[in-house]
């Protein structure tokens, strides 16, 4: 979990270079215990993740016809509120926690999409060859198919590998 955090820290510096690092995971750890409000209880959350996209788009251009981080709510006339966050390219993660304030659920799901988006900045997140190789043999295990399979786009197993060739280099939130 450490070597986690630390690439963490580390993408947060590289994409938010304006942030300090130290001070997002500040209240993290504590005598190796999780604190109650967690890494990010203490930062303005909804302002991090559309600057973490803002960035990512200008150093990469990605997305650039999805430019923005959408919020929505499901009405509700008292608690529990549910607020969902679709990132651009499509993604969306919602508020797990009890919320009792529209604010705080769409803080907490805000929250959800800032941790995940910084993890699928971890090299580990990329589809590389050796991803989709172990990928299409754990297919392979899980159903009646072979590996020749593969070859061949009209099976099932060889439709999946297609899709994955053919987002080589991309990260697995940019798959989805």
């Amino acid at each position: 979990m450490d070597r986690t955090l630390e690439s963490l820290r580390h993408i947060i510096a590289q994409v938010l270079p304006h942030r300090d690092p130290a001070l997002v995971f500040k209240d993290y750890f504590v005598n190796n215990k999780c604190q109650k409000n967690g890494p990010l209880g203490k930062v303005n959350v909804v302002s991090m993740l559309q600057e973490f996209w803002e960035s990512k788009q200008q150093q990469r251009a990605i997305f650039s016809s999805e430019g923005v981080v959408v919020y929505e709510s499901l009405p509700s006339p008292g608690p529990p509120f549910v607020s969902y966050v679709t990132l651009p390219g499509g993604s969306c993660f919602g508020n797990f926690q009890c919320c009792l304030s529209r604010a705080e659920a769409r803080r907490d799901a805000a929250k959800v999409a800032l941790i995940n988006s910084l993890f699928n900045e971890l090299p580990s997140r990329r589809i590389t060859k050796e991803f989709i190789t172990e990928s299409v043999q754990e297919a392979v295990a899980s159903t009646s198919g072979t590996l020749d399979d593969a070859d061949n786009p009209s099976t099932s197993i060889g439709a999946y590998h297609c899709m994955l060739q053919s987002n080589t280099g991309k990260t697995m939130l940019e798959f989805q």
